[in-house]
């Protein structure tokens, strides 16, 4: 990799690496496989001959495929960690009970749903990226999406 393209990828890391690492947590679970996965990708990235030509889906879709590798090599079961209580200042002053409650509907979400979510809204992801990364169509983005909030509306409205 040429000099400047190292450049690029040192000042992508800077720039991004909260949302990369709060999505690599939401599907990891744990703050280790989390930076793990985030190292072990900027890591490869900067190995390879030249820079991907898109590397924000690029890096999404692969932090997403070094946590899968993880889960399947992983034997023992490690405790989750909430995407919401990682980081006070990043919970914009909302109250812990709302972000608890947040959490658990996103627990109720089928697992598509909930990265589709936590991409959307937290990392800034459009539908396109957000597609890129998981190998589907932004049709079907849209609709993990849309169903996601349906559920979450729903499920607040049972509690009431």
């Amino acid at each position: 990799m040429r000099p400047h393209e190292v450049e690029i990828v040192r000042k992508f890391y800077e720039t991004h690496r909260g949302e990369l690492f709060t999505y690599a947590l939401a599907l990891g679970r744990s703050r280790e496989a989390a930076e793990d996965a985030v190292q072990s990708v900027f890591r490869g990235v900067l190995d390879r001959s030249r820079l991907p030509a898109d590397l924000r889906p690029y890096l999404f879709r692969s932090i997403r495929n070094a946590l899968i590798d993880q889960h399947r090599a992983r034997v023992r079961h490690e405790d989750a960690v909430s995407i919401f209580r990682m980081d006070a200042r990043r919970n914009n002053g909302h109250d812990p009970a709302l972000a608890e409650e947040i959490e658990s509907l996103m627990q109720q979400l089928n697992e598509s749903e909930r990265e589709c979510i936590v991409m959307k809204t937290y990392s800034g992801l459009t539908f396109a990226e957000i597609a890129a990364v998981c190998g589907t169509s932004q049709n079907t983005v849209a609709s993990w999406y849309r169903r996601g909030l349906e559920k979450m509306r729903s499920l607040m409205k049972e509690d009431l």
